[in-house]
């Protein structure tokens, strides 16, 4: 068994990081994700500064231990997996990035539900 607090820490954790790291500098952090920071700019800048702060915001209160906080990260991360598929599919960011972000979204997923079964 693992501690869900743990957990919920680390989701916190994982969710702050992005979150900050999208909202500061979104050309910067997306660069590993195959996004070109060139192609990061007006609209599509705002549109990944709005995701940082609500991935942020929601990163920051779970680690405090907002229980709001940590059951939002579920059904966020999914409508996220669901976000990402289509924007792969529809060609709104390369195929590698949205496979990427589904795979931390995987990760913050994988951790609520392992806490949720542990509590």
């Amino acid at each position: 068994m693992t501690d869900p607090e743990q957990l919920h820490r680390a989701a916190g954790a994982i969710a702050l990081t992005v979150g900050v790291g999208t909202t500061l500098a979104p050309g910067l952090f997306l660069r590993p994700f195959g996004i070109p920071a060139a192609d990061v700019t007006g609209a599509a800048q705002m549109g990944w500064r709005m995701f940082g702060i609500r991935t942020a915001l929601i990163g920051a209160a779970a680690i405090t231990g907002s229980t709001e906080a940590r059951a939002a990260i579920l059904p966020v991360q999914l409508a996220d997996q669901l976000v990402f598929a289509h924007a792969a599919r529809s060609g709104g960011v390369p195929v590698r990035a949205a496979r990427l972000a589904q795979a931390v979204s995987g990760v913050l997923i994988a951790l609520e539900l392992l806490a949720a079964r542990d509590a």
